[in-house]
């Protein structure tokens, strides 16, 4: 017998004029794993934060263990034991293992903290010493710790946000049985977020989708459920595209060659002696867990790094001594994975970013015509189907998926022969990501050399003609699109060469 023990009930919060929540219910029952999905902005992440005692609801209530509770604040929300795993890590890098999971006075373990450590570290396959500095953990490592510490502040109520973000296939598999066994042994009541919907339909039980401030769907039975029903839940109809590969290649456009980047000795996130080329009509996608040198590798090669041992060669010109705009002018783009803040200026209008990529051009500055650059904007607006209201309201006022339209937009309609694109979906929901590769093939259609730099798999597997694997600034493997799959790419991300 399912035992309900959280309910929220006519769940409602604004933010000014947005509704985040409108007359939202939703259910857990005790140790089971519910499955949470919606869109970007389909207020997923309120409901959870009202949840967590983080924000506070305007009307509806909350009911534990058959209980209503008068208000949650995160102390009160703790003490029911409700914790949450946010999608930045909230460990003190300098301190070791064992004194980030004993710091909480609600800690359970202090006592036998040895048994315990066995315990889980058993259940989720963690080999590290208790003594282990954060700062020495792969990031997968810190996931699992992250959510351990849950454990240890008894949480018995797990708000698990896009979990499996920073994890490899393998490293995602095993958590899902970590998570069945805390499910089925310890009782743990597990909500799990993510927009994957392969891993909401292997990870849950049951499924919950909200739209628009709404909850749509309530307790979903995911045997029972495909694909293509969630997807119109959140969104309506969408046709996702099956890529076509057999495009016609050209002459190499970007060549690096014998790359090596030591940003400190000893440092993470060293390059090491790389070496690769791309083709016009080609995607060659790089795969690799966060933080084995994707970054590193983009800002070479878009020229925002500059001391490096090596060459890069553009369009049969070697630029390793120029620097970003003399790569602009070779008809580079360059797509970075942080959209606000690198790729976008914040606290800067939509009008004014829309137009950073034109703006030594003679028609925008240094004196700038304010009719050429709206028409600009309107041209990116209609080409690339961005909505925006005000073109001179603060960029952070678009939502996430028309920020990247925007950034990807103002990159791409100058057609550049090549392309850099780091993390060009990730974060965004189903309808948006399905734009966005529609806009990465047209531009491989037109000629492009396109590096597709990604932590999503099924996105490499989609539009990749080769894939490289990055694994500690190196690549340790290359696999023809047709040789790679799941297993033998996760390998390859955790270092294990076959």
């Amino acid at each position: 017998m399912n035992q309900k023990i959280l309910e929220a009930k006519n769940i409602s919060k604004s933010f000014g004029k947005i509704q985040a929540l409108d007359d939202v219910n939703f259910h857990l029952y005790k140790g089971k794993i519910h499955g949470l999905l919606g869109e970007n902005g389909a207020g997923k992440s309120s409901l959870m934060n009202i949840l967590s005692g983080i924000y506070q609801p305007e009307k509806g209530s909350i009911i534990f263990d058959g209980k209503k509770q008068k208000k949650l604040n995160p102390e009160s929300a703790a003490r029911l034991g409700i914790g949450m795993v946010h999608q930045e890590f909230r460990l003190i890098e300098n301190f070791s293992i064992r004194d980030n999971l004993t710091l909480s006075k609600a800690n359970i373990y202090i006592d036998d903290f040895e048994d315990a450590f066995k315990k889980y570290s058993e259940i989720f396959s963690l080999t590290v010493n208790q003594n282990t500095l954060i700062s020495e953990l792969s990031v997968g490592e810190k996931q699992k710790i992250e959510i351990i510490k849950l454990i240890f502040n008894n949480n018995n109520i797990m708000l698990l946000d896009e979990p499996t973000a920073v994890l490899t296939p393998q490293e995602t598999n095993q958590l899902k049985n970590s998570l069945e066994t805390l499910s089925n042994e310890d009782e743990k009541t597990i909500v799990f977020i993510t927009h994957k919907l392969k891993e909401i339909k292997e990870f849950t039980e049951t499924i919950f989708v909200m739209k628009n401030g709404q909850m749509v769907a309530e307790d979903l039975e995911t045997a029972s459920v495909n694909d293509k029903d969630l997807i119109t839940l959140m969104m309506g109809e969408i046709d996702t595209a099956v890529v076509e590969k057999n495009n016609e290649k050209g002459e190499i456009k970007l060549k690096v060659e014998n790359i090596s980047l030591e940003i400190d000795a000893g440092g993470f996130n060293n390059l090491n002696d790389i070496n690769l080329s791309i083709k016009a009509g080609e995607i060659l996608g790089v795969a690799g867990v966060s933080g084995n040198g994707q970054v590193e590798l983009a800002n070479i090669v878009s020229g925002i790094q500059s001391n490096f041992d090596g060459k890069v060669t553009i369009k049969g010109q070697d630029v390793t001594e120029k620097g970003v705009r003399a790569r602009k002018k070779l008809n580079l783009s360059y797509i970075p994975e942080n959209r606000l803040g690198v790729g976008l200026a914040p606290g800067v209008s939509i009008l004014d970013n829309s137009v950073v990529r034109e703006y030594f051009s003679a028609s925008y500055g240094p004196h700038l015509s304010k009719n050429k650059m709206v028409n600009y904007l309107n041209l990116l607006v209609k080409e690339f189907s961005i909505k925006t209201d005000e073109p001179k309201a603060e960029i952070s006022t678009l939502s996430g998926g028309n920020m990247q339209k925007l950034l990807m937009g103002r990159e791409l309609i100058s057609n550049p022969e090549v392309i850099v694109a780091a993390q060009p979906t990730r974060g965004l929901d189903v309808s948006a990501v399905e734009t966005l590769h529609e806009l990465i093939v047209d531009q491989r259609n037109k000629g492009s050399a396109i590096m597709l730099i990604s932590e999503d798999l099924d996105e490499l597997f989609k539009l990749s003609d080769r894939i490289i694997v990055l694994y500690e600034g190196k690549i340790i493997k290359e696999f023809e699109i047709n040789e790679a799959n799941t297993n033998n790419v996760g390998l390859a991300m955790a270092g294990v060469i076959e």
